[in-house]
């Protein structure tokens, strides 16, 4: 049984796919892989998956956008981020850092 680590993760993952220069993906390595760019502190706090662009079929970065909800749950006291995959993917070109 896979284990679920965001909403829309099956979306994510065909649009992943779709983009993807690699043939066959390890989906786990990608989960990991978004997992950690998410949890990262972002200043504008719109939270994205980019996929570099030498990782992409037509070479250019892809952003994936997500949301963080902040999830309390009543009888414990306790409050857990969930993260949501948002759909619509899109390819940019960006200057990224090993071409500065």
């Amino acid at each position: 049984m896979d284990m679920i680590y965001f909403e829309g993760q099956s979306a994510f993952l065909e649009d992943y796919k779709k983009v993807a220069k690699a043939a066959t993906i390890d989906q786990q390595q990608v989960i990991d892989e978004v997992m950690e760019q998410l949890n990262k502190p972002t200043p504008d706090d719109k939270l994205s998956y980019i996929l570099p662009g030498g990782d992409t079929i037509k070479g250019h970065a892809v952003r994936f956008p997500f949301r963080k909800e902040l999830i309390a749950m009543d009888n414990e006291a306790t409050v857990s981020t969930q993260f949501f995959y948002e759909g619509s993917p899109y390819e940019y070109e960006v200057v990224e850092d090993e071409q500065l």
